[in-house]
Order: structure tokens, then sequence, then C-alpha cells
């Protein structure tokens, strides 16, 4: 009976172990973030409860990429960071303009408890620019597969 409780409690602090190391080692911090041989940045992050997933609470890490990024360099960093932190949203931007603009009113459209002030959309024409692409689960169609998705949630490229 002992044998069993020390056995028993072994494991319990091996799952803790594990578990402790998943959830510290998962995360980008903020900083110089090279990808697929590109220098890329993390600015920050933010976290939404979406609408359409109510009960999930999202993290959003945003990655700042050079302006001449072009789409298949794109899906190579986008695997990179997917492989690095596995189950982590980003999206990636191709400047800091109007980045806390986004943020911000990505907030108020996914809040429901009226205490996130509203703000303004950032210039659709900045938006169309720079917002180059998202890391998410959200897609029905792919019975929520991660992805490198656009920003209407069309799928670019789906990840291992």
């Amino acid at each position: 009976m002992e044998v069993a409780r020390l056995w028993l409690f072994s494991l319990l602090l091996l799952m803790l172990a594990c578990g402790v190391a998943y959830a510290t080692g998962t995360q980008p911090s903020k900083g110089p973030l090279p990808l697929a041989e590109v220098k890329a940045e993390v600015w920050g992050s933010y976290s939404i409860r979406h609408s359409l997933f109510p009960s999930e609470e999202w993290e959003f890490f945003i990655v700042v990429v050079p302006t001449d990024v072009r789409q298949g360099t794109l899906i190579k960093m986008a695997k990179e960071f997917y492989e690095k932190y596995p189950n982590a949203r980003a999206r990636f931007f191709s400047d800091k303009k109007h980045i806390q603009q986004y943020v911000d009113r990505d907030r108020y459209i996914n809040d429901k408890s009226g205490k996130v002030k509203e703000v303004p959309f950032p210039d659709s024409e900045w938006v169309q620019n720079h917002l180059l692409g998202n890391i998410n689960n959200r897609s029905s169609t792919y019975h929520r597969h991660w992805m490198l998705e656009d920003r209407y949630g069309n799928n670019i490229s789906l990840l291992p």
C-alpha cells in the first residue's frame, strides 16, 4: 500500500513539473523574435473572449515583421512560431503605428461586460496594408485546426 502511494505521489509530482514546464515554456516574451531568418519582434499581447467562443479566453501575441515580408516568408515565419509556441495565437503586422488602436478596438468589439471603452477602428487602409495574418484555430471549415489565416479568417496555410 505504501509503495502505491509513493508511486502515485511521484507521478503527481512529475505531471505537475511537466505542466509547469509546458506553461512557462510556451509563451513568447516581448522583444526580438527571429523567425525564418527574419528579424521580427513581439510587440506585446492582449486577451479577449471572442464573441464566437465566449467560454474561451484567447491571448494574441502581436508580432511585428519587416515591411518587405511577403506571403511565402510569412508562412515560414508562422510555421516556425507555431513550432516554438504551439497553440499560441498571433497577429502579424508590418507597422506599429496603429497597433494599440487595433488592440483596443478588438477588446471593445469582443467585450460583453460594457467596461471597455469604445475606440474607433484604425484606418482601414492601414489594416489592409499592415495586418498580414493571424495564427488561430477558429475555423469550423477546418474543424478548428490551427492555421495562418488572413484578417477575415480565410486559410492561408494550415499549421502542423
